[in-house]
């Protein structure tokens, strides 16, 4: 059970706000430059972030594109969460297997 979102609604909410907030960013340039798209796989609640940052402005959707991820990450909203705000070392999660990464950039 979440400790940070009471369920997938306020969760989708919270991180459609932040990821429009940082859209037209340009703390973004460098994913752009790579031509990303991360799918970020939350679990506790359940929900699937889709960031495609082929070209700007940088889209974000919670449902499934029609394209390969170039980069996916399963964790918890929590994790993700407590990723976000610094207090879970990257290192960290991915030592203690809070966070799994596959694909061509990972």
């Amino acid at each position: 059970m979440s400790r940070i979102y009471a369920d997938a609604d306020q969760l989708v909410d919270v991180y459609g706000a932040m990821f429009e907030r940082v859209a037209e960013d340009d703390s973004i340039d460098d994913l752009v430059e790579q031509q990303m798209v991360i799918n970020f796989r939350l679990n506790d609640p359940a929900a699937d972030i889709w960031v495609d940052d082929r070209s700007r402005p940088v889209v974000t959707t919670f449902e499934s594109i029609d394209v390969d991820a170039t980069l996916t990450a399963d964790l918890s909203a929590d994790s993700m969460h407590e990723l976000l705000l610094g207090a879970l070392p990257l290192g960290r999660a991915l030592l203690f297997r809070k966070l799994k990464v596959s694909g061509s950039k990972s």
